[in-house]
Order: C-alpha cells, then sequence, then structure tokens
C-alpha cells in the first residue's frame, strides 16, 4: 500500500518554505524560495511554485502556516503585521494543485509538528516560541492546540511590554517582538555595531568574540527570557519550545540569557517545578513539518 503524505508550507515575510511529509514526521523533499514581504500576488506565486516543486502522486492534502491571524475553519489570512497581506484566502490560491488545502498560523502548526514529532513529543502543555522577525507562538494545552475563539490565539509578540516604546509593525508601540525578535538583534546591531548589521551580521560577531555584539544578544535573549516567564505565568506549561530562524541562527547565545532571565522572572521560582526551556526539535523546518501533519489529520 502506499504511504500517504503531506505538503507542508511555511509561508512569511522573507520565504516560503515546503516539505512533502508522511504521518512520521520524516522529510521526503524539501524546497525554498525568497519572498517579497510587500508584494502580495509575488509573495503568493513564490507560494504556489514551492509547493508545486515537492508535489507528488501521493500527495492527499497541503497544509499552511501563514505569519499573523489567521481564521479557523476558513483559512483566510485575515491580517499580518510584517507582511502585507489583508484578507488573502490561502486555500483558494493553493486550490490549484488539485488536493484539499488548509491553513493555520504558523507558529500554531510549529507547536503541533513539535509536540507530534519534535523537542515536544509526548509533552501535553506546552508552549512554542517562534522569534523570527517577529515573535509569534503556539499553545498545546492537555494535549490538544489551543486556537482560541477565532484561530488567533497565542500571537504573543504583540503584547506590549515598552508603552511608548519601538514602533512594532502591527502599529503599536513596544510590543514584545520590538525587543526580543530578530528585528530587535537588527536594530540594535545597527545602532551598537555597524550601521549596515543585521541579526546574522550580530551573530557571527558574537559568535567570532565581539564583546558589544555578545552584549547585544545578551539583552535581547534577556528580554525574551522576561516574556516567557510571564507566559509561564498565565498558561503554567511543562515545557517551553523556542524555534524560528534568528533563534536557530542564534542557539544558545540567544537562549542561555533568556534561560536566566526567565529563571529570575517567573513567580514562585523554587517553589514551582523548574521550566526547561528547550531549541525547537524540528528545527527551521517545525512549521512547515507541523502544516503538513495537521493537513494530514484533517484529511483523514
Amino acid at each position: 500500500m502506499t504511504a500517504v503524505h503531506a505538503i507542508g508550507v511555511d509561508v512569511g515575510g522573507t520565504k516560503a518554505a515546503a516539505v512533502r511529509v508522511g504521518r512520521d514526521g520524516v522529510v521526503q523533499a524539501r524546497a525554498a524560495v525568497q519572498t517579497p514581504a510587500d508584494d502580495v500576488p509575488a509573495l503568493l506565486a513564490s507560494m504556489v511554485d514551492v509547493a508545486r516543486s515537492v508535489m507528488g502522486p501521493d500527495v492527499a492534502a497541503i497544509g499552511v502556516g501563514a505569519a499573523g491571524l489567521v481564521e479557523a475553519g476558513t483559512g483566510r489570512v485575515r491580517y499580518a503585521p510584517n507582511i502585507s497581506w489583508r484578507e488573502v484566502d490561502l486555500g483558494r490560491v493553493l486550490g490549484v494543485l488539485g488536493v484539499p488545502v488548509v491553513a493555520d498560523n504558523d507558529c500554531t502548526v510549529a507547536a503541533l509538528g513539535e509536540h507530534l514529532v519534535g523537542a515536544g513529543r509526548s509533552i501535553d502543555d506546552l508552549l512554542y516560541v517562534g522569534v523570527g522577525t517577529g515573535i509569534g507562538g503556539g499553545i498545546v494545552s492537555g494535549g490538544r492546540v489551543l486556537r482560541g475563539a477565532n484561530g488567533f490565539a497565542a500571537e504573543v509578540g504583540h503584547i506590549v511590554v515598552e508603552p511608548g516604546g519601538v514602533l512594532c509593525g502591527c502599529g503599536n508601540q513596544g510590543c514584545w517582538e520590538t525587543v526580543a525578535s530578530g528585528s530587535a538583534l537588527s536594530r540594535l546591531g545597527r545602532e551598537r555595531l555597524d550601521p549596515k548589521a543585521d541579526g546574522r551580521a550580530v551573530v557571527a560577531a558574537a559568535r567570532a568574540g565581539d564583546a558589544t555584539a555578545r552584549a547585544i544578544l545578551q539583552d535581547v535573549g534577556g528580554r525574551l527570557g522576561e516574556g516567557v516567564a510571564g507566559l509561564i505565568n498565565v498558561l503554567d506549561p511543562e515545557l517551553v519550545i523556542v524555534g524560528g530562524g534568528a533563534a536557530a541562527g542564534a542557539g544558545d547565545l540567544l537562549l542561555d540569557p533568556a534561560r536566566i532571565a526567565c529563571r529570575r522572572a517567573v513567580e514562585g521560582v523554587g517553589h514551582r517545578p523548574d521550566v526547561p526551556l528547550v531549541a525547537a526539535g524540528l528545527g527551521a523546518d517545525g512549521a512547515a513539518i507541523g502544516a503538513g501533519l495537521w493537513a494530514l489529520e484533517v484529511a483523514a
């Protein structure tokens, strides 16, 4: 009997990545392309092209993980703070490939993927924090993904932590992602290190021993850990998984100060079980794998 596979697509402001996976989460094929965040037709065309490139005769469904507010049940992206799309029907766009399509928030499906086959396997209460251009979240509670009334749950990056602070892509000032994401690394790199620096340059300089770059990662990691501590207080997870491109690139240079700051800020430390902060087990493929696995669940 031929194995059934799904395509999982992770689409954001800088890239669209696709994988073909089975129920075990093993990637059979993958592809990725750069995407223009401010050109919606081109971004959607790139998403279709990258999904088509990993298509096969055994594909039963397509799942999409998209940054932003993705409406439950319809798969419509209502709003995305760091991408210029509004009211985009992803199922209709990818329907040209001829199989059923489901769509959800990228960090929500990443949380599902980590729960099923990644670092959170067998953990029924976990928080996923995706640190990339911005910050997103996914919550598994009691073994089930928490989506909220509209599918918009876990937009944790847009909790205001510095009123009157840096302008966020969502229009507010001082959101958590303005101080603890890849964008924060880039901004501080330009301010303190080099006017042309981005987050990758900051990480590279830190790995080479640059004290200023290491201090930037300490600061951003500290703000990340403080925010995670607040979410631990709210959700009481057994595990926190940190994924996303910026987190993967920086590794423990970012996560070690986050762990220290989180332990310092969480309520009742010493009187509650420790909540580990671990790197995502699925790495950069997390959202795409999770989207594919979710598509297989829906198609079953």
